[in-house]
């Protein structure tokens, strides 16, 4: 009757410890990177009798969680791809609803300008169409400014969210340290014994810190996870960190943050904005070399273009006096065309130079001086020829042409991250199913996982009252 009692045993043993794993999983259903567990059963040794083996019932060997590293690394890369596409697309909109605008854009104020250019070369000594013309030059300047301005607030955000990240990189890569120093302790006993819950929690990390920026991991022989980011550079090795900074060079761009990583030694190194791949981060820098300092560097290109090519026209014309010569329209921008530092900067440079409307040099020649072919507003009719003149892009596109190409850049840009966001959405679910697939916790299935343990309990139980009902037989016989 022992055998049998220890048998039932074994039984009610091994059924509540698939009660307690089922309820488990449906207690987490919903918890971030749960990983659904299974209790592993096998058969107790056997007892040999001259008739043969009889076995002994079962023994729990312990807990599997459904894992797989192939499937986890797939929604790894998948989510950081598609990180990147979304920062990188939060940002390009900015710039793209900014320059294609109707109301704020730079077409429309290129077209007033030199509309007024017209009205001058049409009525060459009126007052009324030269303060016109300096209004529209205005505006023209201060539509000029105003990108610039808002494409500095962009940077300025950018940069912000970049500082923003790298901070939340290091708590991360601080908190996998914490819990590589706890899955150790745990582990103690060896590996094959593993802290399921932990290493949910550390996966479910190090998804989070992958979402900032794409990392790679080694499982190292204590258990301990290792963390490498960029071309291999290591964040977290077992319980070392290695903390990410912002640092400016102010010889440099004062307002360009780069990235280096810190060196057991004290120092740091460089960590060039090429090898810092997918997630968030990857976006933004992406976003800050391929769209944000191109977009700033074409729109100052057009403000040193428009200032120096009018500039050049005007200062070799005549005001409404007839002695006034040299006289620049808009203030000298070049200055700013000499680094790529400068030529972000220009637009915000850009103003108009002249205040009296007198000395607008509509005339190409002195008072009282005839021309073949002209009196005084040949040089206003020079001016408003700029308009349709190919100086732009080594002379293949005028200032409005150069503009629109600038709005297009940025549009298919624009475009290009979309689609390339909306695929990697579609990527990442499909990893995400395959991966929830072995993983994830299906509640119908667990449900009826929970009436068939709790059959089995009883059962078992049923077993142990069975042998206790013939021990009190065998007992009755005796007496």
């Amino acid at each position: 009757m022992a055998g049998l009692l220890s048998i039932g045993l074994t039984g009610i043993n091994s059924s509540q410890a698939n009660l307690l794993t089922t309820s488990h999983n449906i207690t987490n259903a919903n918890t971030p990177g749960f990983n659904r567990q299974t209790t592993l059963l096998t058969t107790a040794d056997p007892f040999f009798s001259g008739a043969g083996f009889f076995g002994q019932g079962a023994k729990v060997d312990g807990v599997r969680r459904q894992y797989d590293q192939f499937l986890s690394q797939q929604v790894l890369n998948a989510s950081a791809r598609k990180e990147e596409f979304a920062a990188y697309n939060t940002q390009i909109s900015q710039i793209d609803n900014l320059l294609a605008d109707t109301s704020s854009g730079l077409s429309p104020a290129l077209a007033d300008f030199f509309a007024g250019v017209q009205d001058v070369a049409t009525n060459p000594s009126s007052i009324p169409a030269r303060q016109a013309l300096i209004s529209t030059a205005e505006s023209l300047a201060a539509r000029f400014n105003g990108l610039d301005t808002r494409l500095n607030e962009i940077r300025d955000i950018n940069e912000g969210q970049i500082v923003s990240t790298v901070d939340s990189i290091n708590a991360f890569a601080r908190q996998i340290s914490d819990i590589n120093e706890r899955i150790v302790l745990a582990q103690v006993g060896g590996t094959s014994i593993p802290a399921n819950d932990l290493l949910d929690q550390r996966d479910n990390l190090v998804a989070e810190l992958n979402k900032l920026v794409k990392v790679s991991t080694t499982t190292e022989s204590d258990g301990s996870l290792s963390v490498f980011i960029g071309s291999g550079q290591p964040l977290v090795v077992g319980t070392a960190v290695s903390q990410l900074a912002v640092e400016v060079d102010p010889s440099v761009d004062p307002f360009r943050g780069e990235i280096h990583l810190a060196t057991p030694g004290g120092g740091s190194v460089l960590m060039p904005d090429s090898v810092l791949t997918g997630g968030q981060l990857g976006g933004m820098l992406k976003f800050r070399n391929e769209t944000l300092n191109a977009a700033r560097e074409q729109l100052g290109d057009l403000a040193i273009a428009v200032s120096s090519e009018f500039n050049a026209l005007h200062s070799a014309g005549f005001g409404l006096d007839g002695t006034t010569t040299g006289v620049a329209f808009f203030k000298d921008l070049s200055s700013f065309a000499g680094t790529a530092l400068g030529r972000r900067e220009a637009a915000g440079a850009f103003a108009v130079a002249i205040t009296d409307p007198r000395k607008v040099a509509a005339s190409g020649a002195p008072t009282g001086t005839v021309r073949a072919g002209g009196s005084n507003n040949e040089n206003a009719l020079r001016l408003a020829a700029l308009q349709t003149e190919k100086v732009m892009n080594g002379d293949t596109a005028t200032f409005q042409s150069s503009y629109a190409q600038l709005v297009s850049f940025v549009g298919n840009k624009t475009r290009e991250v979309q689609i390339g966001e909306r695929s990697q959405e579609a990527q990442l679910q499909q990893a995400v199913d395959a991966q929830q697939s072995l993983s994830g916790v299906n509640l119908d299935e667990e449900a009826a996982n929970l009436i068939r343990f709790q059959q089995s309990y009883q059962a078992a139980a049923r077993v142990m009252s069975v042998a206790g009902t013939l021990f009190d037989e065998i007992l009755s016989i005796s007496r």
